[in-house]
């Protein structure tokens, strides 16, 4: 028989002891199983992807601020407008707005975007607080201006319209 092995024999009782009276203590402190698919290794899970949420500025208008989540700007005879990417929501928005005269028919909105080679316009509904939004918008630079206008018998063109709002610079890329 081998005295060194009866010699451990206690050490290892005593051992096994505390680790079942700590257990005893904490029932429930117990490693978390790993992840399926996952080494038995790897108890803590990857970091949450950032969001990146960019709020528009109009580059060539200074002190056309009027406050606001997102800061929407505005000359003095001019709709406001603002705008936001959001990474997460994969969505671009564009505010405007501040006209509900019954003079202003509707908004004409002007953007450009990164692959398009000119301005594109649109119509959009008469109101104090508008909202446009693109879904998944293409990455890369987006500008933005809109004015009010009414329709006008006498007006040659069919419409009369406000000076355009300061241009607004939006950029959806991730850098």
């Amino acid at each position: 028989m081998n005295i060194h092995s009866r010699r451990c024999t206690p050490a290892l009782f005593g051992t096994a002891l505390v680790i079942a009276a700590g257990l005893t203590v904490a029932p429930g402190a117990t490693a978390a199983p790993a992840p399926a698919g996952a080494p038995s290794s790897a108890v803590a899970s990857a970091p949450a992807k950032q969001c990146i949420v960019r709020d528009g500025y109009p580059p060539a208008a200074r002190n056309t601020s009027v406050g606001g989540t997102p800061a929407k700007y505005k000359f003095s005879s001019s709709p406001y407008i603002g705008g936001r990417y959001d990474s997460c929501a994969r969505t671009l928005k564009l505010y405007y707005g501040g006209y509900a005269s019954p003079r202003w028919s509707y908004y004409e909105i002007s953007y450009t975007y990164p692959t398009a080679r000119q301005w594109t316009s649109q119509r959009g509904q008469m109101g104090e607080r508008r909202i446009m939004t693109w879904n998944n918008p293409e990455r890369g630079s987006w500008n933005f201006k809109v004015r009010a206008c009414a329709q006008a018998i006498d007006d040659a063109q069919g419409r009369n319209c406000t000076s355009w709002s300061p241009q607004l610079f939006v950029y959806t890329g991730t850098g």
